[in-house]
């Protein structure tokens, strides 16, 4: 965060991200001082604030509160307000539209006599606002457009939340196979397995005695820690000639949204590589869709499925290719 300020000159801003919606509502407080100015010396009684909804009237007519609100982007209250004191100064009134339950906004006869007397001192501004759009290195209009779009699609607080949890997320620790750990390996998977599939033979060896299939083998076993308790387990297989298999990767449901696939595979990956390994693939099944799109996410593409599998439930097979 930068919060360097030349005071003298003031050349610097000094809230910098955290200000930008202070610096817009400064934009817009110069910008309409100057307008309620000019409404003012023309002897007229309009105000910046009323400016959405006689504009859009006048453009595209007759228009109900909600269509206000989604042309505006502005709040249902606050185009209610709008709408209330302009009709208290007979500029608009409403009338019952084809749904008797909906009112419908439009400009009387006073409402479209100021119209035309606005007209040209919108004109004008149009063009002041086009040339300080000019004069400006970057035009505000357009960064505007992309900033509101993107605000749109996902909004602040999503955004905020995301960071958030971010940073209070407790650590994951990934360590090494030890037998202490051992029956976590064995319970972590066969939760998983037995929550989606029904367990195998080949399942039953690797979770009974991963010292013989797996470590036995030349393979590695990792474990996922948070606060010293067993939420994650994921196995290196050697399948020999520089062939690997991330193998039995299972999460606790407690530890959802930690972040603890992501570290397992990362741990698979990199020990794939230490060790010079050719070709690393896993099997899975089609069912597990979130699985899937975090493996890919990390480089593994779907192949034609392995017909030497042992398991069963295995309709896909994975290559991991290195980005």
């Amino acid at each position: 965060m930068i919060i360097q300020i030349k005071v003298a000159g003031m050349s610097e801003e000094l809230f910098g991200n955290l200000g930008i919606g202070t610096r817009l509502k400064r934009v817009y407080d110069m910008l309409g001082f100057d307008m309620e100015r000019i409404y003012q010396e023309a002897g007229l009684e309009f105000r910046v604030r009323h400016f959405p909804v006689v504009f859009a009237l006048h453009n595209l007519q007759d228009l109900t509160i909600a269509e206000l609100q989604k042309i505006s982007f502005l709040t249902h209250s606050a185009i209610s307000q709008t709408v209330k004191q302009l009709m208290a100064g007979d500029i608009v009134a409403m009338k019952v539209g084809e749904d008797a339950r909906s009112r419908i906004v439009y400009l009387t006869a006073k409402g479209r006599n100021l119209v035309r007397k606005l007209l040209p001192m919108w004109d004008i501004a149009h063009k002041v606002i086009f040339d300080l759009r000019q004069e400006s290195k970057n035009d505000l209009l357009l960064g505007l457009d992309d900033f509101e779009k993107n605000l749109r699609a996902r909004d602040f607080y999503q955004r905020y939340q995301a960071y958030n949890s971010e940073i209070q997320r407790p650590e994951v620790q990934i360590v090494p196979f030890h037998v202490k750990y051992r029956q976590d390996w064995h319970d972590i998977n066969r939760e998983w397995v037995e929550k989606y599939f029904t367990m195998e033979a080949a399942d039953g060896k690797t979770l009974e005695n991963p010292e013989k299939y797996i470590l036995g083998q030349g393979g590695e076993i990792y474990f996922a820690l948070v606060d010293g308790d067993v939420v994650g387990a994921a196995g290196l297989k050697h399948q020999g000639d520089g062939e690997y298999e991330l193998t039995k990767m299972g999460v606790r449901p407690k530890a959802q949204g930690l972040g603890v696939g992501r570290k397992l595979i990362e741990i698979i990956i990199e020990r794939f590589h230490a060790r010079g390994g050719e070709m690393l693939y896993l099997e899975t099944n089609a069912v597990l869709k979130p699985a899937i799109s975090l493996y890919e996410k990390y480089g593994f593409i779907k192949v034609k499925a392995r017909e030497d599998t042992p398991y069963g439930r295995a309709d896909v097979c994975m290559e991991y290719q290195a980005g």
